[in-house]
């Protein structure tokens, strides 16, 4: 836990516990009993949300917000069928909106985790768990990853569906953790206790331009995922789009055989020997309609790659061009003997509304128990950049072998909420926030 800013959340939460208990009935339940009103509010799940940090245009923000106010999507604003009732946050400071949205909302904050899952009890009393461990101020590690502490906050999930003997459905946002080892243990420690999990990065389930999914069962040789800034903070995002498409290829996912980080001149030396085939990257980059114009070995600087052999022969690479493509995304396959590429498109708007997307298939997966991706595949894709960033930093850019990566497992039978349209539109780019809610607004939006 930081103690830098030796943020006050004990002081918080002592007013909270109070304060929430007294929260009264919407005035929006106007015209309906008391007891109806209270027995709808029983029907949802009950969520408890652990997050690191809530402020903002944090995940904390970007998601819980939505469960807290209605969803917006392109169709319109979705009314949520869970709630959040219990909150736990690990820094609270001065830009915290978590604290007052919980206090609107009726959520109670508590001052641990265990806590927020027990209700202040002995066992477990709530039908799932939220933990959104992104952002908030933790140090770096010698290999320049930022060492968020994924593995402890759900270790302490984990102790309490042990004691209580039951485990709920439980979505981690991003990767399992920053390190191998740690997303390995966690990913086992799920499997042992029987956790319905669910984790990853909002990317899978964003706009693609044009809409591409390939069926099941596609044979693919080849395939690339582009985006910008660095391998630590967005390279997660690049394996997603990544895997999310490859894992549907003939057979299924076969594990990873070996990776590869490479960065500057190294990256342009891949393509042209066709280690990185410059085709695909060239027809990703094509697919973006807001990349620069331009030659992209002059426009970028510091490329940034990771290459990836799969065991069953498919060749994989995740390419970083920052100064080439602005804040974009791609994919480029071979599949079935011909070049497909697609633009994987965000919602900058206020709305953030791929998170409303990433939402939407948390709350089916919360309601249903039955998750709309594989664990497996964010298991796959925390280790891969892991491997990736240790073989750039650790090893000079030499290829690492990975058969610790042989995780095999099937899309089949996920069925993931994804927008219809090529690109957002209607509600999902506004108005928002909600009335009541202005205070959420960053400077950056504020006229």
């Amino acid at each position: 836990m930081n103690k830098k800013n030796d943020y006050p959340r004990r002081k918080f939460l002592k007013q909270s516990v109070l304060a929430s208990s007294l929260v009264a009935v919407s005035t929006s339940a106007m015209g309906a009993t008391f007891e109806t009103v209270f027995a709808a509010k029983r029907e949802k799940k009950k969520i408890a949300l652990i997050a690191n940090i809530y402020r903002n245009s944090a995940h904390a923000d970007v998601i819980a917000t939505k469960i807290f106010a209605g969803i917006p999507t392109d169709e319109g604003m979705v009314t949520p069928e869970i709630e959040i009732v219990s909150v736990w946050i690990d820094q609270i400071g001065e830009n915290d909106t978590g604290v007052r949205i919980a206090k609107m909302n009726g959520a109670t904050l508590y001052p641990t985790i265990a806590e927020a899952l027990t209700l202040g009890g002995d066992m477990l009393a709530v039908d799932a768990v939220l933990y959104i461990g992104e952002h908030g101020e933790y140090p770096k590690s010698r290999l320049g990853v930022k060492m968020y502490p994924r593995m402890n906050y759900l270790e302490q999930i984990f102790r309490v569906f042990d004691a209580s003997n039951r485990s709920v459905p439980l979505f981690t946002d991003k990767h399992l953790a920053y390190s191998w080892l740690d997303s390995k243990w966690i990913y086992d420690r799920a499997q042992e206790l029987n956790v319905p999990m669910m984790a990853g990065s909002s990317l899978p389930f964003a706009w693609r331009d044009k809409p591409m999914e390939h069926p099941l069962g596609v044979e693919i040789t080849e395939a690339v995922a582009i985006g910008y800034s660095s391998l630590d903070s967005y390279g997660f995002h690049v394996a997603e789009i990544l895997q999310c498409m490859v894992e549907r290829r003939k057979g299924g996912e076969t594990g990873v055989q070996s990776v590869k980080g490479i960065r500057g001149e190294a990256v342009w030396k891949a393509m042209d020997s066709g280690e990185i085939s410059l085709d695909l990257v060239e027809a990703g980059c094509n697919a973006i309609r807001g990349k620069k114009e331009g030659n992209m070995r002059e426009l970028e600087s510091d490329p940034h790659a990771v290459i990836i052999r799969y065991s069953d022969g498919t060749k994989g690479a995740i390419v970083m061009l920052t100064g080439y493509v602005n804040s974009s995304w791609a994919y480029a396959a071979n599949a079935d003997g011909k070049t497909v590429a697609t633009e994987f498109v965000l919602d900058h708007s206020m709305s953030y509304s791929h998170f409303s997307y990433l939402t939407l298939n948390i709350q089916k997966f919360f309601v249903t128990g039955k998750p709309t991706a594989p664990v497996e595949r964010t298991l796959m894709t925390s280790g891969i950049m892991d491997a990736g960033i240790r073989s750039l930093v650790q090893d000079g850019g030499k290829e690492r072998q990975t058969p610790h990566l042989a995780i095999t497992y099937s899309a089949v039978g996920h069925e993931p909420i994804r927008p219809k349209a090529s690109r957002p539109t209607g509600q999902s780019i506004g108005p928002w926030p909600p009335a009541g809610y202005e205070f959420i607004i960053p400077d950056a939006f504020k006229k």
